[in-house]
């Protein structure tokens, strides 16, 4: 499922909008296209089970929706520790 949210980036603090592709995994890596700092999202705490409640129709493990508010807020990527 594709949609068109807005991100607030953890570095500059401007919002800006990004086409996204929301199956799969919740995390996403972004790149801000104000000052260029990769901005990490979870999507995670938005995710919400679909119930259906018709009768003869199942509901897979896969089916959910996301609740997104108006700004998703990112965050800095770690980044992973370099073995010396």
């Amino acid at each position: 499922m594709k949609t068109h949210p807005s991100f607030t980036c953890w570095q500059c603090e401007r919002t800006f909008g990004q086409v996204v592709d929301l199956t799969g995994d919740p995390v996403l890596l972004l790149e801000c296209p104000y000052c260029g700092a990769e901005c990490k999202v979870d999507l995670a705490p938005y995710k919400q089970p679909v119930v259906t409640v018709m009768r003869g129709k199942e509901t897979g493990p896969g089916d959910v929706r996301y609740e997104l508010p108006d700004s998703i807020p990112t965050s800095e990527p770690e980044i992973p520790a370099q073995s010396i």
